[in-house]
């Protein structure tokens, strides 16, 4: 990950994960975002990779972190790229989004990252989610041919 200052905006820029995480009756977790960019909206949990992170090991620590949820992958859905500028913050982002299960844990909302986490039915997702992760849930469902 990198961060810099370019004149009024921070960028941040390098590798990420998001996971989509399922549960019974056709709904998946959501976290609402209490961090720029995209502070307040409804997006998939994950994050930025550390230096020589792997991704695979990124989501599953993202996911821990924020949710309090220990999770294994089950496959990945995607690779993307996010780039942008919002709430003063130029990125550019390039993540993977991966099918991930619950092993163990309880709910617990990380409260300097995390204002909100729900569990959403999917014929019930917010239409404006952070970052490209529409596009993920929808790739997610063409994948599984969920019927919502």
């Amino acid at each position: 990950m990198e961060k810099r200052e370019t004149g009024a905006a921070v960028k941040y820029s390098g590798r990420t994960a998001t996971a989509i995480i399922p549960y019974p009756q056709k709904r998946i977790l959501l976290v609402k975002r209490d961090t720029l960019p995209f502070k307040g909206y409804w997006a998939l949990p994950g994050g930025r990779a550390e230096p020589e992170e792997k991704v695979e090991h990124t989501i599953v620590r993202e996911v821990k972190e924020e949710t309090g949820l220990d999770v294994e992958i089950v496959r990945k859905i995607g690779e993307y790229h996010e780039r942008g500028t919002k709430d003063g913050v130029e990125y550019d982002y390039s993540p993977a989004c991966f099918l991930a299960k619950v092993i163990c844990g309880e709910i617990r909302r990380q409260p300097s990252e995390i204002q909100e986490i729900r569990l959403f039915r999917l014929s019930e997702i917010p239409e404006n989610l952070a970052f490209v992760h529409n596009q993920m849930v929808k790739d997610y469902l063409t994948s599984c041919n969920a019927n919502v």
